[in-house]
């Protein structure tokens, strides 16, 4: 491919994306849809089209964000100044030198304003157009060489001109069909956005959203729906809708709030519902304001009350788990969705900061969160950490002295990075019984990770501190030993988070982010939970081998084979070699890229735990059973070790299934693909020998399971991966091994 072919391709793409992105999507079926739709109105359709590649031509030739030129950021907000100002006036060279005009300003703006409310991380929406949209209107009476277009008066002779009797026949079909006025304004608040007045362009945008997105769909009429019954609910006049179509404010907002800034899910939905009313309220307002100098508010309601909505939630201190703003936007609400309801236990808002169990081995929980003795009240979250035997005793011989107890003089380590505050280190340990109510946190230390988390580790053994006020630890420094001190019976490890930096402190609720539960004779791994009263408990034990092998470094390479026994011809084409290489993308997020099929794995590597965040390509790939596999897997484990995750819905679903899916996702999930991992015991793992795991996949519909893949993983030393992946009597084996090596 040429470099000039390259660029037509690049300019022809974004041009496309620019009219997707006026429904926030990159969709190429919705953009052919809305495009079509434009040229129902020809001069509008015209204008649309000239606005739009001036804007993208512009930011192309002018080396702007290339992200935002390919994604149609830099050309939406012209196309609409396009399709507006080429419905106002008759088409002529001199209406096509004002569209040019209008696209060069509103592109200029589109930049000031992301440079404006980018700083705020706020979205420029459709301001950009507003502003100019605006000033080309108000400049209308001076335009005398313009003459205003007649078009949309004589609308049957339009259509019969577009496409001859029989459109005319089918429109009045569906006008005669359509019985509802409610129905009909919605079409027709649909068609406004891209400034057509037919009811056969809202029919066809409402399709287009339909095939593009579910969530979109049912979230446009949920808009109009609340809006309609907010204004029969006060006594306002709905038929003004059927002249002014200014209903498309609240179908934007109802698409852009509950699903593409937000993760879509039944909170979202019931927060467009409330705000609804502003919408209603402001489009009213500024309609009586605006017929003062006899322009429309177009999308200045839907612009208000998004961007107040979104300000006002930069500002929250804390993230509550049912409103959250998309991290990273995907381009549609179902893979948002998807994506985030696997990763809301991997990566919790709530809880930024992963601290670790503060001890080496496994331990006990004899008291754990609103505790039968104390750990009551503001002082209820916290834990008693015990070692027992087999048999569950805490001590050798009679148990009479502290030197019996297992756990004393044990090593206390720091669960996270931060800072010593306090370390209070001259209180004589206890005879066992024998408690000290005058000092009753006895030795303590306080470690400092921020202003709003901190970590208190009590009871330790006198003078054993290996650390001072003002010292710097690191997540697994030791910083003391277990001991008997202050309000003490018996040794035991006293921890608890807390908000403040005060000895005495009230706890917080604040989970540890990785630990292993045993379980029998194995060990589940658990992310971000409390552990519970009763539960042994252990850290992973970090592997050299998986460090070295899940250590994925950007400009790597990855030779790949792969073997195919099955009867199937779809599985049979996945034979043969390909190569791999490890790329960063514009967020620095690293992702394994396949160079023939171009699909992307996208990764994350904590240090505790690697984790495939997202797949994009075909997934009838080897990169794709790759992702699957090793869709989590600890930095660290004991023998026998299990994890489970659940891989995001819309990476091994798809059809009538996952079409029906979409309609409810935000309110509940009916299929579901679970993932469980095991650490399989092959001699001494931990020191030498390649590390062997077994990845189960099932997918299930209802709660029933429909379909299992069983996958076989083994890393050796030399980074080298041997996967096997069975399935429906078929087979993929493959091996991977870094060209680096």
């Amino acid at each position: 491919m040429t470099e000039t072919t390259l660029k037509i391709k690049t300019i022809a793409e974004s041009v496309l994306n620019s009219y997707s992105q006026v429904f926030f999507s990159k969709s190429k079926v919705l953009a052919v849809f809305l495009m079509v739709i434009s040229f129902f109105d020809y001069g509008a359709g015209l204008g649309g089209l000239i606005a739009v590649l001036i804007a993208t031509l512009l930011a192309s030739s002018l080396g702007f964000n290339k992200y935002f030129l390919d994604s149609g950021l830099y050309g939406f907000n012209a196309l609409l100044v396009g399709l507006g100002v080429g419905l106002f006036y008759q088409p002529s060279v001199e209406l096509y030198l004002l569209v040019t005009i209008s696209a060069i300003l509103s592109f200029f703006l589109t930049v000031v304003f992301q440079g404006v409310l980018g700083k705020y991380g706020l979205p420029f929406l459709s301001v950009p157009f507003l502003l100019t949209i605006w000033i080309v209107s108000l400049s209308g009476s001076s335009l005398t060489a313009l003459n205003i277009s007649e078009r949309g008066i004589y609308v049957y002779n339009e259509l019969y001109a577009l496409g001859g009797k029989p459109f005319v026949d089918f429109y009045n079909f569906l006008e005669n069909s359509i019985g509802s006025s409610f129905v009909k304004d919605y079409f027709h608040s649909l068609g406004a956005i891209f400034f057509q007045s037919h009811l056969l362009a809202g029919i066809i945008i409402a399709l287009g959203l339909l095939i593009y997105s579910r969530i979109t769909f049912v979230l446009s009429v949920l808009g109009y729906t609340g809006a309609f019954l907010f204004y029969r609910f006060v006594g306002i006049e709905f038929n003004s809708l059927s002249y002014t179509f200014i209903g498309f404010n609240y179908i934007l907002m109802a698409i852009a709030l509950g699903g593409y800034y937000l993760v879509p899910n039944r909170v979202s939905y019931g927060w467009i519902l409330l705000l609804l009313p502003a919408v209603v309220l402001i489009t009213i307002s500024t309609q009586q304001i605006f017929l003062l100098f006899k322009i429309s508010p177009y999308s200045l309601p839907f612009n208000m009350v998004v961007l107040m909505f979104l300000y006002a939630l930069k500002l929250r201190e804390k993230r509550p788990k049912h409103l959250i703003e998309i991290p990273v936007q995907l381009g549609k609400p179902e893979k948002n969705l998807y994506l985030h309801s696997g990763n809301t236990k991997r990566f919790p808002a709530a809880f930024p900061v992963s601290a670790s169990l503060p001890f080496y081995g496994e331990w006990q929980i004899n008291q754990g969160h609103n505790g039968e003795h104390t750990h009551k009240g503001e002082w209820r979250h916290a834990w008693d950490f015990i070692i027992t035997d087999s048999s569950g005793k805490q001590f050798r011989n009679e148990g009479d002295f502290t030197q019996d107890y297992f756990c004393f003089g044990k090593a206390v380590l720091a669960p996270f990075d931060g800072t010593i505050i306090e370390a209070i280190d001259n209180i004589q340990d206890n005879n066992i019984a024998d408690i000290n109510t005058r000092n009753n946190w006895g030795n303590t230390v306080v470690v400092k990770h921020n202003d709003y988390l901190y970590a208190k580790l009590s009871h330790l053994k006198y003078q054993s501190l290996d650390v001072k006020v003002g010292d710097f630890v690191k997540q697994g420094q030791a910083i003391g030993r277990c001991g008997n001190s202050g309000r003490s019976p018996y040794p035991h490890l006293h921890f608890q988070f807390q908000a403040t930096p005060y000895i005495g402190s009230t706890t917080i609720d604040y989970p540890f982010g990785n630990f292993l539960l045993k379980q029998g004779k194995t060990f589940q791994l658990k992310t971000f939970e409390n552990p519970q009263n009763g539960d042994i408990v252990a850290n992973p034990v970090k592997n050299d081998i998986l460090l070295n092998g899940l250590h994925f470094i950007p400009g790597q390479r990855i030779s790949v084979l792969v073997d195919v026994e099955s009867d199937k011809a779809k599985w049979q084409k996945l034979a043969g070699e390909y190569t791999w290489i490890v790329e960063t993308d514009v967020y620095n997020t690293s992702y394994i890229r396949c160079e023939k099929d171009n699909g992307k794995a996208y990764l994350y590597n904590n240090g505790d735990l690697h984790y495939f965040t997202n797949f994009t390509g075909a997934k009838n790939s080897a990169l794709f059973w790759l992702f699957v596999v090793l869709f989590k897997v600890p930095m660290g484990f004991l023998p026998n070790s299990k994890i489970t995750d659940t891989i995001p819905l819309n990476m091994m679903f798809g059809g009538i299934l996952k079409f029906l899916q979409d309609f409810v996702a935000p309110i509940f999930l009916f299929l579901k693909i679970d993932y469980n991992l095991t650490m399989k015991e092959a001699g001494d793992i931990l020191s030498s020998g390649d590390v062997e795991m077994n990845a189960q996949i099932t997918k299930n519909i209802a709660g029933r399971k429909t379909a299992e893949y069983n996958c076989e993983l083994k890393i050796n030393r030399q980074g080298t991966f041997d996967i096997s992946v069975q399935f429906d009597q078929t087979k993929i084996n493959i091996q991977c091994t870094n060209e680096l090596e």
